[in-house]
């Protein structure tokens, strides 16, 4: 699978340290690994269950704090962006809220 990361994604890739610029990138390589069926059956990979847009986006335990936000389109996924594990639990409860 190719991999394709939006502009957004990569700055927030850049700004972190070392070790965790590791294991996103150990989880990218891991990602391109994995055929796209599989994904079903990967325990860090779950849908994100969003209206806000008519992509349908995935998240991917990237590290213990890190999640990648992922879309895909034929065999290319997207990393959409990398946020913070406690972030996206926010962000994801006022969603359900409204």
């Amino acid at each position: 699978m190719n991999i394709s990361i939006q502009r957004r994604a990569e700055i927030a890739l850049r700004s972190l340290d070392k070790i965790e610029q590791k294991r996103i990138l150990r989880s990218l390589s891991a990602i391109s690994a994995i055929d796209r069926v599989n994904f079903s059956q990967d325990p860090k990979f779950r849908k994100l269950a969003t209206g806000f847009s008519g992509k349908k986006l995935y998240i991917y335990k990237g590290s213990q704090k890190l999640r990648l936000i992922l879309s895909f389109e034929g065999d290319v996924c997207t990393v959409e962006d990398i946020v913070d594990h406690d972030r996206l639990s926010r962000l994801i409860a006022q969603s359900g809220q409204e």
